[in-house]
């Protein structure tokens, strides 16, 4: 379920987006989607869409409606890689720089590959980042865990964002 908290958290990002030109090129908190969704979209991520029609938080990018099913390619196994997934068990609902992003089907859970500087399906590490969107969404894009995900510096514009609504501290 999306909170009252990260809905609020959206709508004033979403305000403040246009108050600085950089914030605006880099960043994107679009409307809600309103229309069908693909029936392959979980729960959790349809609930997020009528929210927000995806989304980009600099590096972090959250697919709108019209990709999030075509994207699923990204789910599939790939022969030879170190972690097994399958479109049966993940959704691929975005990504960090060109690292997937995973909704656990059976549980909600939010899982990625960190940057080990290999290619992410070449990778034998996939962490678990958010005990579902809602809390990814709350501590990783809207919170000091949005640096651990991305490596970024103090000049991220989404990291500026997070500083102007008082969600990080320096």
């Amino acid at each position: 379920m999306i909170s009252p908290e990260v809905r609020h958290l959206l709508d004033t990002a979403r305000a403040l987006l246009p108050r600085e030109t950089e914030w605006d090129m880099m960043n994107s908190v679009p409307a809600g989607h309103t229309g069908r969704l693909d029936p392959s979209v979980p729960e959790a991520y349809r609930e997020y869409l009528a929210v927000a029609d995806g989304g980009i938080f600099s590096t972090v990018i959250f697919f709108e409606a019209g990709y999030a099913a075509g994207n699923q390619f990204l789910a599939d196994t790939v022969e030879g890689a170190p972690v097994a997934l399958g479109r049966e068990d993940w959704f691929c609902f975005g990504k960090v720089y060109e690292d997937p992003l995973f909704l656990k089907r059976t549980d909600g859970t939010v899982w990625g590959f960190p940057d080990q500087g290999v290619i992410w399906w070449q990778s034998d590490v996939f962490e678990q980042w958010g005990e579902d969107l809602n809390s990814f969404l709350r501590d990783t894009v809207f919170g000091p865990g949005y640096r651990t995900v991305t490596d970024t510096d103090d000049e991220d514009p989404w990291w500026q964002v997070l500083r102007e609504m008082g969600r990080i501290s320096g």
